[in-house]
């Protein structure tokens, strides 16, 4: 028997070796495809908005290789052709999207008529050739015939088991690619096939997707997510070790271990920098920016609703016009203008994508107005042109040392480098200090390089704070760590790899570990060329597709991103409030009810099987992002529990949640729900004095609200004369005054009272043999909750029920003897009301 058991593990063993294989040699999305490749293209513009890369499986039929091949030229082709009319006419459906190919070469004054202009005749052109309704007609089976056959031709491979023919089924169920319908429980269906066949990794990782979230097609079984994501983990698929980095950080679904978290996320972060280095000299520029959805309405609740909530909404509009005025600047050869579209153009920004042609065009602008053509400086120049002449010059080098928008011209960059540098600009010193250093354009010279790199984190430069400590780490290694450390504050991967680096070395403690996992961390979140999903969500989002943004989304949500958990919160959010109107019927579907409107379409939160499940999945990302301190996320998970949106009603996690928000976050509108919940005893003991004093400061923090806090004070000033009036509890300290000081004596006698009053009360449990402890056990301290289903335990009073100090009651039955009655108090209750009559105006002013 012991044999027989051994001779089964080995076949185990060996079945499991050659799926992993096969699945190795499937060159699908990711899982053979060399770390050095750029498929950072994917999302740069050079591919269909939402295509992702498929490095293809080596043939064993050249015939069906051939097919394969002719077939997806096409369906590509006519993405392309569908992405560059949705991308020219819309953005998010409403707002234009610019043609700064096409204006650039006109004055700034005429190139809004001109987008104007080209953005009419584009649409008309389009209304002609009926592309209007084309998406429409697709989802309708209406694809045009070549289209129609190369499908067809997909799925005659997909059902002779042609593993990337398989893929590209999934892929259309899954995202509605190439006019397909989106179909989720065929896109599930397709990847589980794949994933059983071949040990694909993607596969599995998307698998684990759908059983974690409970998306459409599969039911939520978190076992089976967390062993289909360790699967992909396994074959070192970069998502799926982040997603299982995050998941033992955070014990979702698994025990918090820091320790394992730390091995995902260093696996990760080590690719990430590997891929960074590939690069040209001074790394690859850093992913495109990634927007917080809620700051399309200027915030989660709107606009001045607290402290991170903008005062003003920029859309595309707003931007355009703006950089229209820069421009116009610039052309008048306003040297400010010049320096501000030569960043934004450099960078990029979510308006504006990277463009180093234009980016060039301005810094020979400016080159041309401070420098002579012999590179001198001219003369009479104030110390800001100095200024700016020090960083054009170094921009202007480096461009060339990088070969950006110039072919590589290391004579030309050393030539504007030494200006620079000499001019002291720390990008011009550390770009010379990594040419002395690896002899790039000049002598090899270490001294020379330590030299400058000094110069350079002298002058604050993060990349030379980096290298100057990784030049004397071992002679000096307290003024390595230091400089390490300047520079990981402001942000850079390097730096916060290298600390990462250091402390998983020495990571025997639980402080160590989480040190060095929340610099991984940083690393694999803001070095994510190689496995992000956000770039594909935002142009999602931008074409109007809001379900594809929130399933790309809900996937950086899993991996840990705040952006991804926020944008998915905000998106499903948005989502659920697209209900079917009441003329719209039901459908019966796998024992779930599923809104179908009239025309066989779905409705948005058919993502999930049920309308619960949709909130639930809300409430979990709201509660992952306030975790993680985004703006307005807790109160957002406050709200669920109040009002009961996928989860038990339950006013103390409600006011839970709102206190962090307000001690936390310093939120406003916590704040002022905290002060409502005060004083009505709702959720916390009733308190008018804590009341007053989360109404005074919402207003501190939130200028929007002061009308609704002066009108909860006025109503907060009558039930607090009323309820002294009647003779009920109306605290210790009184509402307008500050309470009387108390003194340490007095303090220290309070506490000796209280620990003599506990003593007593552990003494007579004592005698009584334990019999209180699980009476005690309910009343136990609110915890951490991840925004999953945790039952409630403990005594929860009837919805609406009134407390028993709302009804009158009262502990001590011999008190009822020293309460003044209503009308015994009726002169002063006339007397104050007539004082707030007279004191309230006055106070609003």
């Amino acid at each position: 028997m012991r044999y027989m058991s051994g001779l089964l593990a080995l076949a185990l063993v060996c079945k499991v070796a050659e799926a992993t294989t096969a699945g190795r040699g499937t060159g699908v999305q990711g899982v053979a495809m060399p770390l050095e490749q750029a498929i950072l293209d994917v999302h740069g513009g050079n591919t269909p908005v939402g295509e992702r890369d498929i490095d293809l499986l080596s043939p064993v039929n050249k015939k069906d290789r051939e097919t394969f091949d002719k077939a997806m030229n096409i369906l590509q082709k006519y993405q392309h052709s569908v992405a560059r009319r949705r991308g020219a006419r819309k953005y998010y459906g409403t707002q234009l999207r610019t043609y700064r190919d096409i204006t650039a070469a006109f004055p700034a004054s005429v190139q809004k008529y001109v987008r104007d202009v080209v953005w009419l005749a584009t649409s008309a052109v389009d209304f002609i050739r009926g592309t209007k309704s084309q998406r429409r007609a697709s989802q309708n089976g209406a694809w045009p015939k070549i289209v129609q056959q190369s499908i067809e031709d997909i799925q005659e491979l997909a059902s002779r088991d042609y593993e990337d023919a398989v893929f590209v089924l999934a892929e259309m169920g899954m995202y509605g690619k190439y006019g397909a319908e989106v179909n989720l429980e065929l896109a599930f269906e397709h990847y589980r096939r794949l994933a059983d066949t071949s040990g694909n990794a993607t596969a599995q990782y998307m698998l684990g997707f759908f059983y974690t979230t409970g998306l459409r097609g599969a039911d939520q079984q978190n076992g089976l997510g967390l062993l289909y994501t360790t699967l992909a983990a396994v074959q070192g698929y970069l998502p799926a070790e982040a997603a299982l980095a995050f998941k033992h950080l955070s014990g979702i679904g698994v025990p918090i271990s820091c320790e394992k978290s730390l091995g995902y996320y260093q696996s990760v972060a080590r690719k990430a920098i590997r891929y960074y280095r590939s690069g040209p000299l001074l790394g690859r520029h850093m992913p495109d920016y990634r927007v917080r959805l809620s700051d399309e309405n200027g915030g989660a609740y709107g606009v001045r609703t607290g402290p991170y909530s903008l005062h003003k909404v920029v859309d595309r509009k707003s931007f355009d016009e703006l950089l229209a005025y820069h421009q116009q600047n610039a052309h008048k050869g306003d040297l400010k203008a010049c320096m501000t579209l030569l960043d934004l153009f450099y960078h990029g920004h979510r308006f504006a994508p990277r463009s180093f042609t234009q980016a060039l065009k301005y810094l020979q602008q400016i080159l041309g107005q401070l420098f002579t053509k012999q590179g001198e400086l001219q003369k009479g120049l104030s110390q800001s042109e100095v200024n700016t002449a020090a960083q054009a010059a170094g921009m202007y080098g480096v461009m060339h040392l990088r070969g950006e928008s110039v072919p590589v011209d290391l004579v030309t960059a050393l030539k504007w480098l030494n200006i620079g540098a000499k001019m002291g600009h720390g990008i011009s010193l550390n770009a010379l200090g990594l040419m002395y250093q690896n002899g790039i354009g000049v002598p090899v010279n270490k001294d020379r390089a330590i030299e400058l790199f000094k110069m350079a984190a002298d002058k604050r430069n993060q990349g030379g704070q980096v290298n100057f400590a990784l030049a004397i780490i071992d002679a000096m290694p307290e003024v390595a760590h230091e400089n390490l450390r300047k520079a990981a504050e402001n942000g850079h991967i390097l730096a916060h790899f290298h600390l990462a680096e250091l402390f998983s070395g020495m990571a025997s403690t639980e402080i160590q570990c989480r040190m060095a996992v929340a610099s991984y961390k940083f690393v694999a979140e803001h070095g994510d060329w190689l496995h992000s999903p956000i770039p594909s969500a935002a142009a999602a989002y931008q074409r109007g597709d809001l379900e594809a943004a929130a399933l790309d989304y809900m996937q950086a949500a899993e991996m840990g991103y705040s952006v991804g958990q926020l944008n998915a919160a905000v998106l499903l959010e948005t989502l659920s409030k697209k209900a079917p109107a009441a003329s719209e019927r039901y459908v019966e579907d796998g024992g779930a009810i599923n809104f179908t409107a009239a025309n066989g379409t779905q409705s948005p939160w058919s993502l999930f099987k049920s309308r619960d499940e949709h909130v639930r999945q809300t409430l979990a990302y709201w509660t992952r992002a306030a975790n993680q301190n985004m703006p307005d996320a807790r109160v957002k998970q406050g709200d669920h529990y109040f009002y009961g949106w996928g989860v038990e009603p339950s006013a103390e996690r409600a006011a839970a949640a709102y206190t962090l928000a307000a001690e936390v976050d310093s939120n406003g509108l916590a704040m002022w729900n905290l002060g409502w919940m005060y004083e009505n005893g709702v959720g916390v003991k009733r308190d008018f004095y804590l009341a007053k004093r989360w109404y005074d400061k919402s207003i501190e923090v939130n200028e929007g609200g002061r009308l609704a806090n002066h009108i909860s004070l006025a109503r907060l000033c009558i039930k607090y004369l009323w309820a002294w009036a009647s003779g009920k509890d109306v605290g210790k300290s009184p509402l307008f005054f500050a309470p009387r000081p108390v003194s340490e004596e007095e303090e220290k006698e309070e506490e000796e009272a209280r620990a003599a009053e506990a003593h007593a009360g552990a003494e007579a449990q004592a005698a009584d043999g334990g019999a209180g402890n699980e009476q005690a056990a309910q009343f136990q301290p609110l915890g951490h909750y991840e925004g999953e289903n945790h039952a409630h335990k403990g005594w929860e009073h009837e919805p609406g029920m009134a407390e028993p100090e709302d009804l009158g009651l009262d502990d001590d039955p011999g008190a009822e003897d020293d309460e003044d009655t209503l009308s015994g108090n009726l002169f002063f209750i006339l007397l104050f009301l007539a004082a707030a009559w007279m004191f309230i105006p006055l106070w609003q002013r």
